[in-house]
């Protein structure tokens, strides 16, 4: 399957883990590396998919297509190899549509086209689905989930929000579990419950004042609709809290892993060390660091004897600047390291700032070997 390569770390990463998770603050090249890690393990050999949750047109772009939508879509191998790629494996991209996904579900668990149509055409559900506590992160990582179990892909690569914003992402297969598995929930979607107007009688004052506070105003209608959508939901909470729960142990996996992209500052690495503290108290399987943007040193050159002093003393200041940047960079890097507690051998990976931006597939496939080469 894969071509024949020298094995560096990150190659040896590939070839144990089928999903990598990137995290990151935001502004870090975090969706760039994603790219990147994606256009050159398709170059090696393997079906890959890069998913994010941002629909960025740059993003697209960069990759050679139109947009990214909620269809795996293919980067097609004539506009690799315009760029000058060799891809021996097939490329893609999607982006992680939360509502569809969320409708998805209620097909996949209704016991019958009708109760599922009868759930999507609700308009409580339809508000409900984009409210409902962590749903929209949960039905990213269903999707990831959904992937990872009915596709063939060698790797499937994550791209997720900003750091705070994906520890939403990543609790929320926990928390929708323990939401669906809550007694009080369970008992509020009792079929049969609330029927219409009589059945109203079998609640206690309290809920009674609530849904005559719904009544004047939302009118009867609402009662109508909150009856149609709890009849039609049960019996799903058993299918939710199951695949709430299978989820959760897909990011628990061996063959996951999760990679923290920073840039040597000190505010990403301060969100950096946080997420990274994050990972460990959830036990999530911790793959490695990779530093963006790290400042290069400058090449040494022969000056030309026919310079000026004045050309000279300019010279000879800028690669004083230069060198000073690379070593506040990788002093910044070499402290984060000392600060946060490590146990074990991990993957580390500094990238240097590029002279130009990366903007299209062979600026992605530069990087992605700037992240597979030694050193």
């Amino acid at each position: 399957m894969m071509a024949e390569a020298k094995k560096e770390p990150l190659h040896l990463l590939l070839e144990k883990k089928k999903i990598l998770i990137c995290c990151g603050s935001g502004g870090v090249g975090k969706t760039t590396t994603a790219a990147a890690l994606a256009v050159y393990a398709s170059s090696l050999g393997y079906k890959t998919i890069v998913l994010t949750i941002d629909p960025a047109k740059r993003l697209a772009n960069s990759l050679g297509i139109q947009k990214i939508d909620f269809q795996e879509k293919q980067i097609s191998k004539t506009v690799l190899e315009k760029a000058g790629i060799k891809a021996h494996g097939p490329l893609f991209a999607m982006m992680l549509d939360t509502k569809r996904t969320f409708d998805e579900i209620i097909k996949k668990y209704s016991p019958d086209p009708e109760r599922a149509q009868a759930i999507l055409e609700n308009k409580l559900y339809q508000h409900l689905s984009s409210l409902i506590g962590g749903s929209q992160e949960y039905m990213a990582m269903e999707k990831v989930y959904e992937i990872a179990q009915e596709r063939d892909y060698d790797l499937i690569i994550v791209d997720t929000p900003p750091s705070r914003h994906a520890l939403d992402f990543l609790e929320a297969p926990n928390k929708m579990s323990s939401m669906v598995g809550d007694s009080i929930l369970k008992w509020f979607l009792k079929p049969g419950l609330f029927i219409g107007r009589s059945s109203i009688k079998i609640l206690d004052k309290s809920m009674k004042r609530i849904f005559k506070t719904f009544d004047k105003v939302a009118g009867f209608e609402f009662l109508q609709d909150l009856s149609t959508m709890l009849i039609s939901t049960s019996g799903l909470l058993e299918g939710f809290q199951e695949r709430a729960q299978k989820v959760e142990l897909l990011l628990h996996d061996d063959e996951t892993g999760f990679l923290l992209i920073s840039a040597p500052q000190p505010i990403p690495l301060r969100e950096a060390a946080y997420f990274y503290s994050k990972i460990e108290e959830y036990r999530f399987p911790f793959a490695g660091f990779i530093f963006n943007r790290v400042q290069p040193l400058p090449a040494s050159s022969k000056l030309p004897t026919t310079l000026s002093a004045a050309a000279k003393a300019e010279y000879f200041e800028m690669q004083f600047l230069f060198k000073s940047l690379h070593q506040r960079d990788v002093g910044e890097i070499q402290k984060f390291k000392k600060q946060i507690p490590i146990d074990r051998q991990l993957f580390f990976k500094t990238i240097p700032q590029f002279d130009h931006d990366i903007h299209d597939l062979s600026g992605l496939y530069q990087l992605g070997e700037k992240l597979f080469l030694a050193g």
